[in-house]
């Protein structure tokens, strides 16, 4: 999991990913294969809940995603929610006493 307190802009998506319920071990297997990946429920109609961190230095979180519709036993893919904070101000407190300063 990524740190938000990094210097670096941090990407987070939430992703919807479907497969036919028999086929979502293997499905999620390959899918935790992939950079920054991790599935936090599977219902039992074979839909699974998934996000995919990464930051600016890391593989492009796009391809990552697109590389899931991809992958063997993955019906459908959707993107739910997407989190970029390139914009924001630097997230570094300049000790553990100090707040953050986000002007």
């Amino acid at each position: 999991m990524i740190n938000l307190l990094e210097n670096d802009p941090v990407h987070i998506a939430g992703v919807l990913v479907k497969a036919f319920p028999q086929n979502c071990e293997a499905v999620s297997q390959r899918l935790l294969s992939l950079p920054g990946t991790e599935i936090h429920e599977i219902s039992d109609d074979g839909s699974m809940v998934v996000t995919v961190e990464s930051t600016e230095k890391e593989k492009n979180i796009v391809d990552i995603i697109t590389h899931m519709a991809t992958l063997e036993g993955v019906l459908d893919t959707s993107l739910i929610f997407h989190h970029n904070d390139a914009g924001l101000v630097p997230h570094q407190a300049k000790s553990d006493n100090e707040p953050i300063n986000f002007r």
